[in-house]
């Protein structure tokens, strides 16, 4: 089993509760990455959290990672798990 993909989060930390999220988990195949990495995108969030320390609650997997054909692709996909996210999270809800 294997759990690179793209997720549904929930984001807490830096002031934030269930701040909805949407997470890419794995090798970025798409930009060549080398070294799994874990990269959130914040919906709805504008500020910076460079240097903070965030705790990231996995709802859902949406998708396995996938190599796209370039970065407008890599973008337009992105809007689509975004989209995918606050759906799934707008059914999960959170309990607060």
């Amino acid at each position: 089993m294997s759990f690179s993909g793209i997720y549904s989060v929930w984001v807490h930390g830096a002031g934030l509760s269930y701040h909805p999220g949407v997470a890419s988990l794995g090798m970025r195949p798409t930009v060549g990455g080398t070294e799994p990495l874990l990269e959130a995108h914040l919906l709805d969030f504008d500020g910076d959290l460079y240097g903070q320390r965030l705790q990231l609650e996995f709802v859902a997997k949406q998708r396995d990672e996938w190599h796209l054909d370039g970065l407008d692709a890599l973008k337009a996909q992105i809007e689509k798990d975004a989209v995918e996210a606050r759906q799934r999270l707008a059914a999960a809800r959170s309990p607060e």
